[in-house]
């Protein structure tokens, strides 16, 4: 599913965007204790709902567990399981993307680092090449990941992983095509990604639980019109047409 917006005034307000009375004062200082993990300033990393206050000057998609910016320029595609469910935001820019994934972590311990491991090792396991750098966002890394195509023909692809310890979460991000290489080309996409409100909510979860998602109001609204206007289902013959192949 995509979702785009255009040019549009960033000081626009979007219906979906939530407001409190808190501000974002203090939005600037560390994040709360994580024990071990490394410690961002917030205004390098996604907001906390409680810091975002009544953060309302960049538009947002409100998807549940995280509330991406929608810039001009930019689509948000949002990525759904076999269930149809979403469960992850995808941002495209020009020819560069930004994956987001928001999960449940420990209160007093991030787990970013031991994600980190996780991940370099599957890549040099899959016989791609990766290394750990020490980034405007901390510990990151850069990878050139190998996939194999079609039979015999292998292809490599650059991605760059980055990930937030928060209050009780953990954002990822997956940065690929020329924004996994190119600062320069990575800046827009930058900006959304330490734009997003993670909204964690109180229950109780697994560490490494994904936040629960849900598709806007509004574009589930439009859905159920149109299934109401098509009427009862009419039964067709079926009829052999293009083959679309879904590749995830």
């Amino acid at each position: 599913m995509v979702l785009r917006r255009n040019k549009r005034d960033r000081t626009g307000k979007d219906p979906e965007v939530a407001s409190d009375e808190t501000t974002n004062d203090g939005v600037d200082d560390v994040s709360a204790d994580l024990g071990s993990a490394t410690v961002i300033a917030a205004d390098r990393r996604p907001l906390d709902e409680t810091e975002a206050g009544a953060d309302d000057v960049l538009p947002r998609l409100d998807l549940g567990g995280v509330r991406v910016p929608v810039l001009p320029g930019t689509e948000v595609r949002v990525e759904m399981n076999e269930a149809q469910q979403p469960i992850a935001a995808t941002i495209m820019h020009d020819a560069s993307s930004l994956q987001i994934l928001a999960f449940a972590a420990p209160r007093h311990s991030g787990i970013w680092a031991e994600v980190r491991a996780e991940i370099a090792e599957s890549v040099r396991t899959g016989g791609g090449h990766v290394d750990e750098v020490d980034a405007g966002f901390g510990p990151e890394l850069k990878a050139r990941v190998r996939s194999e195509a079609e039979a015999g023909k292998v292809t490599e692809q650059a991605l760059r992983f980055v990930g937030f310890d928060g209050p009780r979460w953990f954002v990822r991000g997956v940065f690929s095509g020329p924004a996994a290489t190119d600062p320069k080309k990575a800046t827009v996409l930058e900006t959304v990604l330490t734009s997003v409100v993670v909204v964690r909510g109180t229950d109780p979860m697994a560490p490494r639980d994904p936040l629960p998602m849900r598709l806007p109001r509004e574009v589930t609204a439009n859905m159920e019109a149109a299934v109401e206007d098509a009427g009862p289902p009419k039964l067709e013959l079926p009829e052999r047409g293009p083959e679309i192949t879904e590749t995830r």
